[in-house]
């Protein structure tokens, strides 16, 4: 686990964004930022300014055998999620009892056209299945519009469109 620097939340390794906040996890190890600052060069040795190194960058954990990644792509944010697990992905409404378990409205999911129970991912015999579960503004993969109630298989690289929110899948 890694502890974000800006609210203290733990995170999973590997992590790119802090799953509470948002703030950039990379670079971010323990003490170890690293800065230069600007140092002329004569115009012999090429470039007149050094490049400034802000951090040292962080090894990326491995993705575990149970893991994958949504990525917003309008914010980069990389949400970590288990195989194991049914997803639920919508927009929390809390008088309704709606819950799922990627609330996309906290990543401009209402103004995109994502419904409260937009589209769920499921494992089913070693397959990540993505369905339709009826959406107004509909599930796209791949360009794709899907038939609610069919679900599809996901793949390393594959783009998702909730309405007009676009994702990337990571696994």
């Amino acid at each position: 686990m890694q502890k974000c620097w800006n609210c203290d939340a733990k995170n999973l390794d590997g992590t790119v964004f802090c799953t509470e906040c948002g703030a950039s996890l990379l670079g971010v190890q323990q003490g170890k930022e690293t800065t230069t600052s600007l140092q002329p060069q004569t115009e012999s040795e090429g470039a007149l300014f050094e490049p400034v190194v802000v951090a040292e960058p962080q090894p990326t954990a491995p993705v575990g055998e149970n893991t994958f990644f949504l990525v917003i792509l309008n914010s980069g944010r990389r949400i970590t999620l288990d195989k194991t697990e049914t997803i639920l992905l919508g927009r929390e409404d809390s008088k309704r009892g709606i819950r799922p378990t990627v609330d996309l409205g906290m990543f401009g999911g209402y103004d995109a056209g994502v419904s409260r129970r937009h589209a769920s991912i499921v494992m089913n015999q070693d397959e990540l299945l993505l369905e339709d579960l009826g959406s107004a503004n509909g599930t796209f993969l791949n360009g794709q519009q899907l038939e609610p109630g069919q679900p599809q298989p996901l793949h390393h690289g594959d783009e998702l469109m909730f309405g007009t929110l676009l994702l990337r899948v990571e696994m």
